[in-house]
């Protein structure tokens, strides 16, 4: 199948299921639902690559599936509005919990796939 359509097709259930898990009310000023989607894509894309995932099921899931239901904007916006409101607290625990999250998820993936990580 066409690579366009696949990445369509997946971008638009990506971006239906992060609208449903968006909804998902913030803890603690956290907003939970982003948290969630770019871990959870976090993972899910690493388990794909190191999978060695390729051709039209990477285009259907890798690219347009979690391309469509991770978000890096609405991360950065969400990052933004704390900044302004001089929530630095939550800034930098909604930060670190993001980018360790995603890195700690990628890792298990690595590792669900056979990989080893020397620490």
């Amino acid at each position: 199948m066409d690579p366009i359509i696949l990445v369509g097709l997946g971008g638009a259930a990506g971006s239906v299921l992060r609208f449903v898990l968006s909804r998902i009310q913030p803890f603690r000023g956290i907003p939970a639902g982003t948290l969630l989607v770019n871990i959870a894509g976090s993972f899910a894309f690493s388990l794909l690559v190191f999978s060695q995932v390729q051709g039209d099921l990477y285009y259907l899931i890798g690219t347009g599936g979690l391309g469509g239901f991770t978000t890096f904007s609405t991360f950065s916006y969400e990052t933004f509005r704390m900044l302004e409101d001089h929530d630095y607290r939550t800034l930098a625990t909604y930060t670190a919990i993001s980018i360790g999250g995603g890195l700690l998820a990628v890792a298990a993936g690595y590792l669900a796939c056979g990989g080893w990580v020397a620490l």
